[in-house]
């Protein structure tokens, strides 16, 4: 071999360990900041103390999870565990794996989502009003994007901690939508037709910051909040349910949803229930991305492969416990929580099935809806977990998620409110 080839196999040799080297510590640093959040997302509410609307219980590695009195934590084999989906169930009976297939089918459930951060979730603008911080995610890297979940401001930014909304014509929460699009608008006639606790446009709007002020005040102090674990059911009754195999799901405006969801309390004053935030969809979305239950790719580019879409191909099983093959190319909606395939952290249809609904208002004429649904094709736009649809408010297939137990101190609020206005 000549000298120059020798020397030229050198230098392309040097190169080549230089690389290695690169990915290596790029590998490592990747999985210490991994390492960092998981272990951020148990210890962050080491410092909870029990009070009169919740108690305290531990996940299988003895970590504390806030729990609302009227409700119990899981002691089932993969339900107990703050990085996989810590689930609550209503009622006061133990939940074990003696019961635990019984329990899913008649009892509400929920799982904790942990916050160590809320500023996260919501900035304050120059008038001290509070602003759901939305986001895009994206797989790209680069300024403003979280290299760990891909997330990406939208519509908003924070100058010396002071929140702006870039535009007013994109998504924001809270917010109404008064402008006549269809017949659902927060009208005033439609508002005090409603029922829905305020008499016009005006009224509502200040019932909605309330609510979203009162839902971050709580997650600040318990450091996360509770999702339903599946989708909100028996939509056509009285009242609903988050239970397992229900296929009453879908075909409701917003304003109905409105109204149920808030009644799944059941008249338990320690918690409170309302329609998912936006701004909470994105940090279950965050978190199942940092507890490395689903990658940046399965969230935001295509999430077929762990929800109910049109080209999805997967087992699933009704009420009655009979298998049903969900063949691809086909549009079935199935059973909420009749499939494996469609759990992420215990949380079952959050991609896929049918759409979510939403508190987030977009352009301000529609609310807004998350995740797609069972028609969504493989690799478009709509069939991943992040999608965003802005269709009326009567849109055929969106039902609830409920965004459930995230004020365990109502009381203690409006205690403090009075006592601040006095």
């Amino acid at each position: 071999m000549s000298k120059n080839k020798r020397k030229m196999l050198t230098i392309v040799n040097v190169l080549l360990i230089i690389i290695l080297i690169t990915i290596t510590l790029m590998y490592f640093n990747t999985q210490e900041n991994n390492t960092e959040i998981k272990s951020s997302l148990k210890e962050y509410n080491a410092e909870l103390e029990e009070n009169e609307h919740m108690h305290l219980e531990e996940d299988s590695s003895g970590d504390k999870v806030p729990v609302p009195n009227g409700y119990v934590g899981s002691k089932a084999t993969g339900e107990n565990e703050i990085d996989t989906g810590y689930v609550i169930y209503e009622g006061t009976e133990e939940v074990n794996n003696e019961n635990v297939e019984e329990a899913q089918k008649t009892r509400n459930q929920y799982v904790w989502i942990p916050v160590p951060d809320a500023s996260q979730m919501y900035g304050t603008d120059e008038n001290g009003k509070k602003w759901g911080k939305l986001y895009d995610f994206t797989t790209d890297t680069g300024e403003n994007i979280d290299p760990i979940t891909g997330a990406k401001p939208l519509n908003w930014n924070e100058s010396n901690g002071v929140f702006s909304i870039i535009t007013k014509t994109g998504d924001a929460e809270p917010n109404i939508s008064p402008r006549v699009i269809d017949s659902a608008a927060d009208m005033d006639s439609r508002i005090k037709k409603e029922n829905i606790g305020a008499e016009d446009t005006h009224e509502f709007l200040i019932q909605l910051e309330q609510e979203f002020c009162e839902m971050i005040e709580s997650i600040e102090k318990y450091k996360g909040f509770y999702v339903g674990r599946y989708e909100t059911g028996d939509l056509s009754k009285d009242n609903s349910v988050i239970r397992k195999y229900n296929q009453d799901i879908a075909s409701q405006t917003w304003y109905i949803m409105y109204k149920k969801c808030k009644n799944l309390n059941n008249e338990n004053a320690n918690i409170t229930t309302g329609i998912i935030w936006g701004s909470q969809w994105n940090r279950v979305l965050m978190w199942l991305i940092e507890s490395e239950n689903k990658s940046k790719e399965e969230i935001c580019k295509d999430s077929t492969s762990w929800g109910n879409y049109r080209d999805s191909e997967f087992e699933y099983t009704n009420d009655k416990e009979e298998s049903n093959l969900k063949l691809k190319n086909s549009e079935v909606t199935i059973p909420t929580g009749g499939a494996e395939y469609t759990k992420a952290n215990n949380i079952y249809d959050l991609a896929g099935n049918v759409s979510d609904l939403t508190m987030t208002v977009s352009n301000s004429l529609y609310k807004q809806y998350r995740g797609g649904n069972y028609q969504d094709k493989e690799n478009s736009e709509n069939a991943t977990a992040v999608t965003k649809m802005y269709p009326y408010q009567t849109f055929k297939y969106a039902r609830l998620q409920s965004n459930a137990v995230y004020k365990i101190v109502y009381l203690i609020f409006i205690q403090i409110t009075c006592f601040i206005n006095k």
